[in-house]
């Protein structure tokens, strides 16, 4: 119970942190007009698909790093992470490629009105490449998690949500000529500092650390 605690608690107040985030970003959307919000809406929707890999990727790779720390086998930590980043960057990369090339069949199945469509295509091929990034992210969080380092991960998460995307969003938005864009480039920036963190926890700490089995 204690072991089970420690890792739903921290994920659970990441989740809570994520989705008052998003109330908090769509309030510099609607700012901008019901086209704008719906717009937001769909290409988030879009974005959520484009992360299925990503997201399935990232639970392989948990699954195998915690068979293989409890076989005692941590050598092949390194290159299932290794595998996992790469099918990362492969799959996603092509998702991503793929929806880029074919943004407006896509976004004709959500949306009617050109203006609102132009709007969401844009935001699409401004930030979508940054997805990989958040796939990269998953990946190093999968393994660190599936070994016990859970709060680190979090904060990284929760911070660079908050104190990055938020705020950048919020400046861009209505201190620029950028105006949406800059909402959905705030994501960007966060990915990348947040990627940033995480490789540097698991090159400098989590490389050290001595793993052992959480259940014995």
């Amino acid at each position: 119970m204690k072991n089970l605690l420690r890792l739903a608690i921290p994920t659970s107040i990441s989740m809570v942190a994520i989705s008052m985030s998003e109330i908090a970003v769509v309030t510099f959307v609607n700012e901008y007009g019901s086209n704008a919000t719906a717009a937001y809406g769909i290409v988030n929707q879009i974005a959520s698909y484009v992360q299925i890999p990503e997201m399935s990727i990232s639970i392989a790779i948990s699954v195998f790093v915690a068979q293989s720390v409890g076989a005692g086998q941590t050598a092949q930590l390194k290159q299932i992470t290794k595998i996992g980043v790469g099918l990362n960057y492969l799959y996603g990369g092509i998702l991503i490629i793929i929806v880029c090339l074919f943004a407006d069949p896509s976004l004709s199945v959500f949306l009617k009105d050109q203006q609102t469509m132009e709007m969401a295509k844009s935001l699409i091929l401004l930030s979508f490449w940054s997805y990989a990034l958040l796939g990269h992210i998953q990946a190093i969080s999968a393994t660190k998690r599936a070994t016990g380092t859970v709060l680190y991960p979090t904060l990284c998460t929760i911070l660079s949500i908050w104190l990055i995307q938020v705020p950048t969003a919020y400046i861009l938005s209505h201190f620029t000529d950028l105006g949406i864009k800059g909402v959905w480039l705030a994501y960007s920036i966060a990915f990348f500092v947040n990627l940033s963190a995480q490789i540097l926890y698991y090159q400098v700490f989590w490389k050290k650390k001595k793993l052992k089995a959480m259940v014995q």
